[in-house]
């Protein structure tokens, strides 16, 4: 009978199989989860891996007033993405027939303006 493939979970070229243990004491232990909760590494082997042997780590730590002012940024972000889009529709159902040519490009301009403003608020908060 042919061994032939079910579906399932893809095989991967490059398994891990080989396996290491390391011992903490309880002080190394909680140094190491303070490491793990203040990066972004979804769990201790990907944060040690990266650390051993791409020798890189970073924390980005955030106190609490700082956090809380980014969401604020964030949210009144959102806010102006919204008032745009209300703009936006406000022209078009007025429709640009009733301003004039250097009316209408004044318009474009400075939409265009805004666009550019919000994106880049948008990108540095996302950030």
């Amino acid at each position: 009978m042919e061994n032939y493939n079910k579906g399932g979970r893809p095989k991967t070229e490059n398994k891990r199989k080989i396996g290491k243990t390391i011992w903490f004491t309880e002080s190394e232990n909680k140094i190491l989860m303070t490491l793990l909760s203040e990066g972004e590494y979804q769990s201790c082997n990907d944060m040690i891996r990266d650390i051993v042997i791409n020798k890189k780590y970073q924390i980005i730590s955030l106190d609490s007033d700082s956090r809380i002012q980014k969401n604020i940024l964030i949210e009144q972000t959102r806010r102006i993405g919204n008032n745009f889009n209300q703009l936006i529709k406000h022209f078009n159902q007025k429709k640009l027939d009733s301003f004039s040519k250097e009316e209408i490009l004044a318009l474009k301009t400075t939409l265009n303006n805004i666009k550019i403003i919000y994106e880049q608020i948008e990108k540095t908060t996302r950030g």
